[in-house]
């Protein structure tokens, strides 16, 4: 960046100036604006690129930092002489721009850098396991293989959470050492990419980040007070949020349109998801907090869901393989014994004893492979089954309280309930009802 600006005439120098919001933000009163000023003075003539400068919006003496910032870059002294850089996520770089009006004139251009799509994650993970020394990664040809990774990168891309490049290369990092866990130390043939070690690696993940994206939706603020419902619409409708003139994460607010026609309630009386209209006086602050709970619940069942179906082929799979491992012995054991009645003469016994040595030493080989493929299977079927039965006890617990909140007729338009910190709110977004008054806290 720093050669691109020096090249376009715009910079003395190609030098980047890498700093983090701890270099601009005193200790102490009166601290902070001498010390931003100082860091200022250092890069003129460069890039200064401010890392994770949302954090610039914390506090009194980051905010103080920022104000300096606004401050000094249209004073003669540092106008036009130097290039600063705010880097960090969309809603957190927002978030930053809302704190001081004159932020948004002095930094009106914004690059944004899209995450990797699910083709793209594959590839790089593909890529990743070819860098990989003595491992077969013919596995990865198969069509219906690829389709299943595919699928499992679809969900992970659709998580907050999701880090691109840096989860993918968790989960070569994950499934290349569980391979080398598996291995035979004594073989030296390459190591072959299983497909139940990628699936297993890749389910992990999903679960994981799907529980913490449930939780950070959980422990985000909501507004505490909200007006109840009303009858008839209010007579103004909000003002519009300010535009900062950079993008953002969270829903436009939506105007109060009257509600289409309901689609039919599922077999357990909910509507269709995410298609609830927005109650009258609900903030956008609360309504896209609403929407992340509802998109968090419903990616936790899509994985529940998921799990089952991969628990039976999990199972299915286990009964087949034992099944041709019974098979395969009874086999070589046959063929053993055929050597053993074959050995008419010495010369012939000595030769065919030695067949049979070497049958019975590949026949262990077999056995103690086979053997570490079955316990490997069992476990994974008994971390699935644990998995199971919590999720089923989580999903026993909120449909009690789901049939609790249908039972106290809070909601009088019959929403259906959403869990959130401490409590649920209705999907219309105007009725909270507590943990403790549903008896649960």
């Amino acid at each position: 960046m720093g050669k691109i600006y020096y090249d376009m005439g715009f910079l003395a120098t190609a030098e980047v100036l890498e700093t983090s919001a701890t270099d601009l933000v005193g200790e102490y009163v009166g601290h902070t604006g001498p010390k931003t000023q100082k860091l200022l003075e250092k890069a003129l003539g460069k890039v200064l690129f401010v890392d994770e400068a949302y954090r610039l919006a914390e506090g009194h003496f980051a905010k103080e930092a920022m104000d300096e910032i606004v401050d000094c870059i249209t004073k003669p002294a540092f106008a036009q002489r130097l290039v600063i850089i705010l880097a960090g996520y969309d809603a957190d770089i927002n978030r930053l721009m809302s704190i001081n009006p004159g932020l948004t004139s002095r930094f009106p251009e914004t690059i944004t850098f899209r995450g990797f799509n699910p083709n793209e994650c594959l590839e790089l993970f593909t890529t990743l396991l070819k860098k990989k020394k003595h491992l077969d990664i013919a596995a990865l040809g198969s069509a219906a293989f690829q389709r299943e990774l595919l699928h499992r990168s679809e969900v992970l891309t659709s998580l907050t959470n999701w880090a691109n490049a840096r989860d993918v290369g968790t989960l070569t990092k994950s499934v290349f050492g569980q391979l080398l866990r598996m291995a035979d130390p004594t073989s030296r043939d390459p190591i072959r990419l299983d497909e139940n070690t990628v699936l297993t690696a890749f389910d992990a993940m999903i679960t994981e980040r799907s529980k913490r994206a449930k939780d950070l939706v959980a422990k985000l603020p909501i507004q505490p007070h909200l007006p109840t419902q009303t009858a008839a619409p209010p007579t103004q409708t909000p003002p519009p949020p300010p535009n900062v003139g950079t993008q953002t994460c969270l829903p436009p607010p939506q105007t109060k349109d009257p509600p289409p026609e309901e689609p039919p309630p599922d077999e357990q009386g909910r509507e269709a998801p995410f298609a609830d209209p927005r109650d009258p006086g609900v903030s956008d602050e609360a309504w896209a907090r609403l929407q992340l709970d509802q998109q968090a619940t419903a990616a936790y069942d899509k994985h529940y869901h998921e799990l089952l179906a991969r628990q039976a082929e999990l199972e299915a799979e286990h009964a087949r393989k034992q099944e041709d491992d019974e098979q395969r012995i009874r086999q070589e054991q046959q063929r053993q014994e055929g050597l053993q009645r074959r050995a008419a003469t010495e010369a012939e016994a000595t030769r065919l004893a030695a067949e049979a040595d070497e049958a019975k030493r590949r026949l262990e080989q077999e056995r103690v492979r086979r053997e570490s493929e079955r316990r490997r299977r069992e476990e994974e079927l008994t971390r699935l089954e644990r998995e199971r039965k919590a999720a089923e006890e989580e999903r026993r617990k909120e449909a009690a309280a789901q049939r609790k909140l249908r039972t106290l007729g809070v909601c009088v338009a019959g929403f259906r309930w959403i869990k959130q910190a401490g409590g649920y709110r209705c999907a219309g977004g105007s009725h909270y009802v507590s943990e403790a008054q549903l008896g649960l806290g």
